[in-house]
C-alpha cells in the first residue's frame, strides 16, 4: 500500500527549476495549487509579466490530495450559508458553483485537456432521522434556485433520505493543472518560498532565502497564509483534517456524501473506489493512526483492501465563504475553500485575475476576504479555543522536541504519513525537516 494520493502517483510529472536571482514582475502568484495556475491561464492573453513560485511541487499540495470532484452539492455547507447569512447569499453560493463547473468544463474541452472528465450525478445522504428534514429543506431551496432533484436509493451506504444533483463530475485534477500549464509562457519556480512580504512604495518586496521578487501585484494563492497578523487568519477560519484511500472496487459511476460531520465521501475512478472519512479540527483527535484505522475498518466492511491511503487538510471559514480577493492595495488572496477547493479554485483563479486586469466579477464583493459580519465574530472565539486546544494536545501528545516555526506549537509524529504535523494551524514537515505545508514558511531542525 502506498501512503500518498493517487493523483501525485502520476508518471507524466512535470519540474521546475528553484528560484535563483532577483526578479522584477507586474504579478507575483504565491502557490502552485489549481488556483495559481488557474491564474496564470487566465492571465496568459495579457501583456503583463507574471511570474509564479510555488513552496514544493505543482499540484502537489491541497490539489493533488483531494477527492477530484466537482459538485454543487456540498454536503451541509449550503446549510450553513443559508442558517448564518441567509438564503439569498446562500443562493449566489450555488449559483457560483455551478458556474465554477461550467467553467472548469469549457476549459477542458477547449484546450483537450486528458484529465479523465466524467460527467456524473452527485448524491447527498443521511442515515439520522433528525436530519431528513433539513435534507427535505434544502431539496426545496435548490428547487427554488432552478436545480433539478430527485430523491433516489442506494446499496453502498445505510442511508434514510438521499438527494441527487444533475451537471457534476469528476476528474484528475493534478492532470487538469498540468493540461492548463501545456501552453504557459510564464516563469514558474517550484521550491521556492516567500519568507516575508512588504509593502515598499508602489511596490511588494517579496523575500525568499536567498532572492527578493519586486511585484507590483501580489496574489497568495498558497493554502494558508503565513502571517498572523495585520488580517489575523487564525481567528477567521479553523481546520479539517481527512483520511483518504483508493481501492479495486468496480461499480458503476458515482459521487456520494453524507450531509454531517464526521463526513462520508465517495467516489468512483475508472474501476476503482476513493473513500474518504473521519473528517475532524486539527486541534484535536490528533492520533492519526486511529483515524487511518477506523477508515481501515469502514472500507473492509465493504470487502476492500486499499492500495493507496494519504490525509488532507482543509480551512474552513467562520460563514463558509471562501475568502477571495483583495486584502489592502494590491495584495490578494485565495484561500477557504471549505473543502470544496476544486470548484473554488477554479473560481478564485477568474475572481483574481478579473481584479488584476480591472474587469468587473459578479462574485468578487461576495467572497472578499475583508467582509465583516456577526457569524465571524461568533465563530471566531470559538477558533481562538480550537487553536488553544491544539496547543494542549501538542503539549500532551508530542515528544516535545520540534516546534512549529509558525506560531511555536508542539509539532506531532504522523507515522502513517511519515510526516511531522502541527495540531494549531495544520503546518506539515517531512522526516528531513522540510516544510511540506504551509503557513509555516521555514523548515525545522531534525537531526
Amino acid at each position: 500500500m502506498k501512503n500518498i494520493s493517487i493523483w501525485e502517483d502520476i508518471k507524466m510529472k512535470i519540474s521546475y527549476p528553484k528560484l535563483n536571482e532577483d526578479k522584477m514582475v507586474d504579478v507575483l502568484i504565491v502557490g502552485g495549487g489549481i488556483t495559481g495556475v488557474n491564474i496564470l491561464y487566465q492571465l496568459r492573453k495579457n501583456n503583463l509579466n507574471v511570474m509564479l513560485v510555488e513552496q514544493n511541487k505543482i499540484g502537489f499540495s491541497v490539489t493533488g490530495k483531494s477527492t477530484g470532484k466537482l459538485s454543487y452539492l456540498q454536503n451541509d455547507l449550503i446549510d450553513k450559508i443559508r442558517k448564518g447569512l441567509g438564503d439569498e447569499i446562500a443562493a449566489k453560493y450555488v449559483k457560483s458553483q455551478r458556474d465554477a463547473i461550467k467553467m472548469a468544463v469549457e476549459i477542458i474541452n477547449k484546450e483537450k485537456i486528458a484529465c479523465d472528465l466524467e460527467k456524473v450525478n452527485s448524491v447527498l445522504y443521511t442515515n439520522k432521522d433528525s436530519e431528513i428534514s433539513k435534507i427535505k429543506s434544502l431539496e426545496s431551496f435548490l428547487r427554488s434556485n432552478g436545480v433539478e432533484v430527485k430523491e433516489i436509493t442506494n446499496n453502498l451506504v445505510q442511508s434514510k433520505y438521499i438527494i441527487e444533483v444533475s451537471d457534476t463530475y469528476m476528474f484528475h485534477p493534478v492532470k487538469f493543472v498540468y493540461g492548463l500549464l501545456k501552453n504557459n509562457k510564464f516563469p514558474i519556480y517550484e521550491n521556492t518560498t516567500i519568507k516575508e512580504i512588504t509593502k515598499v512604495n508602489d511596490y511588494y518586496l517579496c523575500s525568499t532565502k536567498e532572492n527578493e521578487i519586486k511585484a507590483k501585484w501580489v496574489i497568495l494563492a498558497s493554502h494558508y497564509p503565513y502571517f498572523i497578523v495585520p488580517y489575523l487568519f487564525p481567528i477567521k477560519c479553523s481546520l479539517e483534517k481527512s483520511y483518504l484511500s483508493l481501492a479495486k472496487f468496480e461499480t458503476e459511476p458515482l459521487s456520494l456524501i453524507s450531509y454531517s460531520n464526521p463526513f462520508v465521501s465517495i467516489r468512483t475512478y475508472k474501476d476503482n473506489l476513493i473513500y474518504l472519512s473521519n473528517s475532524h479540527s486539527v486541534n484535536s483527535n490528533v492520533c492519526d493512526r486511529e483515524n487511518y484505522n477506523e477508515l481501515l475498518k469502514k472500507v473492509s466492511d465493504l470487502g476492500i483492501t486499499p492500495d493507496y491511503m494519504w490525509s488532507n487538510i482543509d480551512i474552513i471559514t467562520n460563514d463558509g465563504l471562501p475568502y477571495v480577493g483583495k486584502l489592502s492595495g494590491n495584495l490578494l488572496i485565495g484561500t477557504g475553500y471549505n473543502t470544496w477547493g476544486l470548484t473554488n479554485g477554479i473560481l478564485a483563479g477568474k475572481i483574481l485575475s478579473d481584479i488584476v486586469m480591472n474587469k468587473e466579477n459578479e462574485y468578487e464583493k461576495l467572497f472578499s476576504p475583508t467582509r465583516k459580519n456577526m457569524k465571524q465574530v461568533v465563530e471566531g472565539i470559538k477558533d481562538v479555543g480550537k487553536t488553544i486546544g491544539g496547543y494542549v494536545n501538542g503539549f500532551i501528545n508530542s515528544d516535545r522536541m520540534y516546534k512549529c516555526p509558525h506560531a511555536y506549537c508542539n509539532l506531532i509524529y504522523n507515522e502513517i504519513d511519515d510526516t511531522f504535523d502541527c495540531p494549531c494551524h495544520g503546518s506539515r514537515f517531512d522526516n528531513n525537516g522540510k516544510c511540506i505545508s504551509g503557513p509555516a514558511n521555514k523548515d525545522i531542525d531534525i537531526r
